[in-house]
């Protein structure tokens, strides 16, 4: 056991370099790899410009993504399941490598049911890794480090979803569509390549030692595990986390309105792409640049604190997209929306796993997370646009509203937990 994971439950917060310096050499790796692989992830980027630019219509075209979609909400409720019977290595390694397969597929097929099949496939298979990956860095990590490794980990994400859109466009601008779906395919393997060598089998102890039942054996990797009897109905026994789920349900259908909704609304005012452009490159920019130190004092403060005002400020500030100024009050909103995600989603997303109460629950809390979170960011786009198309800024009434509501169930909802 190294020293980091036998540092006290109730030592102080530490800053980022201390944090990492003292994360065991896999959890180190397993951060880069998720950077890695976000950045080379393209499909949902430019499955559509790709399947209209061989011949197909925007709606057919749509309807492949949304199968894409579709896949990757399969794909994170069933990689809680997996992850807990066959161990979070196994899972990882062998969902990069059906992934890499199947984005490599969509260069390879042209009709349209076999381009729905494969574009399912990689969506659900791209996304069965995220449950498994975030249990092992909860195992692999102390859990008095466990929201400041993960806003490290946000920050590798959001650094790779700047770079990754500004490499796929030189890919497809210097070769194809297909290259570019390739390219994706490859550091998929690569991702899956680097985990099977890199990190051991049953790597590191439980983030929750201490508290694991008698004869709970669950390792990360692909050993011999016992018989698994957790499963994701024993979540309905724990009210409380479930309003976590409800809350962040509706937070992630008001924050993607940024994406479906916002774009149209610069558009109908009479603003000009580019506002709309900084307000998206402002978010990405605040976050990679003030996340990571901020953490250093947002996780003194307990997680019921952060997460209910973190969604409040998500809501409030998307909300403000809706008065009738002018353009600075895209300005003000992206800051108070990132603001309010700068605040929420590092404890957010080591809440989880601090809060099963078992580690044979673990994945299947963290899984759960992640299916009702890309659950919204599936929705909320239909939702937001219907609105915005018949009744106009109730949208972002709404999303105002989501934010009063996901606060509410948050601090009901979350526990203020003390890692041990």
């Amino acid at each position: 056991m190294t020293e980091a994971q036998r540092a006290p439950a109730d030592e102080a917060p530490a800053g980022v370099i201390r944090t990492l310096r003292e994360l065991p050499r896999p959890a180190i790796v397993l951060l880069f790899g998720i950077a890695l692989n976000r950045m080379g992830s393209f499909v949902a980027l430019f499955l559509v410009l790709y399947l209209t630019g061989i011949g197909y219509s925007p709606a057919q075209a749509g309807f492949v993504l949304t199968g894409f979609g579709v896949g990757s909400i399969v794909g994170t409720f069933v990689g809680g399941s997996v992850t807990g019977r066959f161990g979070a290595r196994a899972v990882i390694v062998w969902s990069m490598l059906l992934c890499g397969l199947s984005t490599a597929g969509l260069a390879a097929v042209t009709a349209i049911v076999p381009l729905l099949v494969v574009g399912f496939a990689a969506g659900a298979f791209g996304q069965m890794y995220r449950p498994a990956a975030a249990t092992m860095l909860a195992e692999l990590t102390p859990p008095q480090r466990l929201v400041m490794t993960s806003a490290a980990g946000r920050f590798g994400l959001n650094l790779g979803a700047a770079v990754g859109p500004l490499l796929g466009v030189w890919l497809a601008a210097a070769f194809s569509y297909q290259v570019v779906f390739v390219v994706n395919a490859l550091v998929d393997l690569l991702f899956a390549a680097v985990v099977w060598l890199v990190i051991p089998t049953g790597s590191g102890p439980g983030a929750r030692e201490a508290t694991a039942a008698p004869g709970d054996t669950a390792t990360l990797g692909d050993a011999a595990v016992p018989a698994d009897t957790a499963r994701y109905r024993d979540l309905l026994r724990d009210r409380r986390f479930l309003l976590f789920l409800v809350g962040m349900f509706i937070t992630a259908v008001a924050e993607v309105q940024y994406q479906s909704t916002l774009p149209l609304e610069v558009q109908q005012r009479g603003y000009p792409t580019a506002l709309y452009g900084a307000v998206v490159a402002l978010n990405g920019a605040l976050v990679i640049l003030v996340e990571l130190p901020l953490t250093t004092l947002i996780q003194r403060f307990s997680m019921r604190a952060t997460v209910a005002a973190g969604c409040l400020l998500l809501g409030v500030g998307l909300g403000l997209f809706g008065l009738p100024f002018g353009p600075w009050v895209f300005i003000l909103g992206a800051v108070v929306w990132t603001l309010g995600e700068i605040i929420s989603a590092p404890s957010i997303g080591a809440y989880p796993a601090l809060a099963a109460p078992t580690p044979a629950l673990r994945s299947r809390y963290i899984g759960a997370l992640s299916t009702c979170q890309t659950a919204g960011w599936a929705i909320g786009p239909s939702v937001g646009t219907a609105l915005f198309e018949y009744v106009g800024g109730a949208v972002w009434v709404m999303c105002a509203g989501l934010g009063v509501l996901a606060y509410l169930g948050m601090r009901a909802g979350v526990r203020d937990l003390v890692p041990r």
